[in-house]
């Protein structure tokens, strides 16, 4: 083949380092998965954004100056992925100033940073103690630049809805006492310094702490309570009450939808989804010998013993019997699995009032095991109906098996390799993997089944609600009484999920049913064409084995890998 015609992918893959480049000397969690060093945290300042958005555009203008260069096999791939990372980069500066900066979801970075950078660190030298303070000034730096965006928020009429203020203001309470005191160093982690270095430690991070890490959440925390912010802050709750609002919520449904779909559609799709999952929870409720209503079933599970765990200890052992059913039927799912093992482990407890449920932690150099981190709190309340689909989502053969093994994979860049910015996918993915239960016979105990369907039917629901609550179709009363109607949530949980949606993450949610559905109609359209020929193996290999890619990336490499005609795309 002549250089000419090998230019194309040589870009491609230029693009890639220089993007990579660009995010490795910018992401710390990307560079503690690296096992590389850490020495600052990005701030929430529009000066960072705009760095990102002029450099996504930029890469995007060269990735669409190849169109039609003949690209194939993983350089198409490459450029699809490229391309749907600046898009997505560049629709996220456009809603700089209407993103959220100080609500529950948005602020859990800095406890991962906690976690995932400082905590890690060893004291093998002396210059091991100024590239720790210099991380907690680093944090600080962090946390005042979150006061400044909220500031600018509202001096330009955006400003956390009232409803939500209660629990942003918590988190941050908790926070501020939490991050505050995990800076500090225990002392068995410093057998390799001196005294003196010690105590440079301990001055150094305290003043850091008194002067710097604190005042900044007692100034989010002031500006919050201000008289004049309270009075300004919307009652309502959504986007579109925003000046600009609806134009950027549409933005964030592209974004986390993971296509071109309206939100409009969006939601009557979520409708018609409830409609036919309640009717197959009904079937299940027959076969647990209940003819009541749906509504008296629900109130039952309030107090059915054997959905509630007494400690967080109990919690992790329930997940833990669903994986042990799990590993015996791996092999006839899936043809490649992810070396890094996978566990359990509870959530920071300053972040569990604020979060509905909990998180999948991706293996790093320092802690080589994926991890749930799970919601430990409120145990009378949190019912473990929907347990097995949960962990099947979070853990194998979700997002573990889709981020753990992309990051294994040496054929792939090492940008695709890391970056997971593809929420649909993800979420879409991790879904589709917990509905593998059915065929697998993980639903086999109808309480187990009930949990799936509920677990479908709650992600279903949230194609209503999110788009109804954003496009302002919907008050916060009437999204309340449809989630009641269609899911087994308690109240508690439901409060916090719709102002996750509204106040929060507007979008986020949609990734999950959406992605879900995307999966379901790549499957079925390869079963439909290649008949009896269809293997799940193959098919799960053509999807995880390019990593994460938007859905038409996604489509044209499912179509090559299992050899289907070009208009199955």
């Amino acid at each position: 083949m002549s250089t000419s015609a090998n230019e194309p992918g040589r870009e491609v893959r230029r693009l890639t380092d220089r993007y990579w480049g660009f995010l490795s000397e910018r992401d710390p969690l990307l560079r503690v998965r690296q096992g590389l060093p850490v020495e600052t945290l990005p701030r929430a300042s529009p000066a960072e954004a705009e760095e990102r958005a002029r450099f996504a555009e930029e890469v995007l203008g060269r990735v669409r100056a190849l169109d039609g260069a003949g690209l194939s096999g993983a350089d198409a791939d490459t450029a699809a992925f490229l391309a749907g990372l600046a898009d997505q980069e560049l629709r996220t500066h456009r809603s700089y100033w209407l993103t959220s900066a100080a609500t529950p979801y948005r602020l859990f970075p800095l406890s991962l940073y906690v976690d995932a950078v400082l905590r890690p660190l060893s004291f093998a030298q002396p210059s091991d103690v100024e590239r720790y303070v210099g991380l907690v000034r680093e944090l600080a730096g962090v946390v005042g630049s979150i006061g400044d965006k909220v500031a600018g928020q509202a001096a330009r009429g955006f400003r956390v809805p009232a409803p939500a203020l209660a629990g942003a203001r918590a988190t941050l309470a908790g926070l501020r006492t939490s991050v505050a005191g995990r800076v500090e160093v225990a002392e068995d982690r410093l057998d390799g310094l001196g005294p003196a270095g010690r105590g440079r430690l301990r001055d150094g991070v305290r003043r850091l702490v008194e002067d710097e890490l604190t005042p900044g959440f007692d100034r989010l925390l002031a500006l919050l309570d201000d008289p004049a912010y309270l009075g300004a802050a919307p009652r309502a709750v959504g986007w579109a009450h925003y000046r600009d609002g609806e134009a950027a919520y549409r933005d964030f449904a592209r974004i986390h939808s993971g296509g071109d779909t309206a939100p409009e559609r969006l939601h009557e799709l979520g409708r018609e989804q409830c409609r036919e999952l309640a009717e197959r929870m009904r079937e299940v409720r027959a076969t647990l010998g209940f003819h009541g209503s749906e509504a008296e079933f629900h109130e039952r599970l309030r107090t059915e013993p054997r959905l509630y765990a007494r400690t967080p200890e109990e919690v992790e052992a329930r997940y833990r019997g669903h994986l042990d059913r799990l590993a015996p039927v791996l092999p006839r799912l899936f043809a490649t699995v992810p070396r890094a093992p996978y566990g359990l482990a509870r959530l920071d407890p300053a972040l569990e009032p604020g979060m509905t449920f909990g998180y999948y932690e991706a293996p790093t150099a320092a802690e080589p095991v994926g991890r749930y981190r799970y919601n430990g709190s409120d145990l009378e309340h949190r019912s473990l109906l929907g347990s097995a689909s949960l962990i099947l989502h979070e853990l194998a053969p979700g997002h573990h098996f889709h981020l753990a093994r992309q990051a294994e994979d040496r054929s792939l860049p090492q940008l695709r390799r890391e970056a997971a910015e593809f929420g649909a996918f993800n979420e879409g993915w991790a879904e589709y993997a917990a509905g593998l239960g059915w065929e697998a016979g993980l639903y086999a105990d109808p309480w187990d089944a009930y949990g799936r369907l509920a677990q479908e039917r709650f992600t279903a629901q949230r194609l209503v609600v999110d788009t109804g609550l954003n496009l302002g179709t919907m008050g916060l009363e009437q999204a309340r009484e449809f989630m009641r109607v269609n899911c087994t949530e308690a109240d508690g949980q439901i409060t916090s999920d719709l102002l996750r949606y509204s106040t929060d993450l507007p979008g986020q949610a949609l990734s999950y049913r959406a992605g879900f559905l995307e999966f379901g109609g790549l499957r079925a359209r390869a079963e439909a064409e290649l008949g009896a020929g269809f293997d799940v193996r193959a098919f799960h290999e053509a999807v995880l084995g390019g990593g994460a890619l938007p859905f038409p990336g996604l489509r044209r490499r499912v179509a090559r890998e299992l050899g289907l005609p070009r208009d199955v795309e």
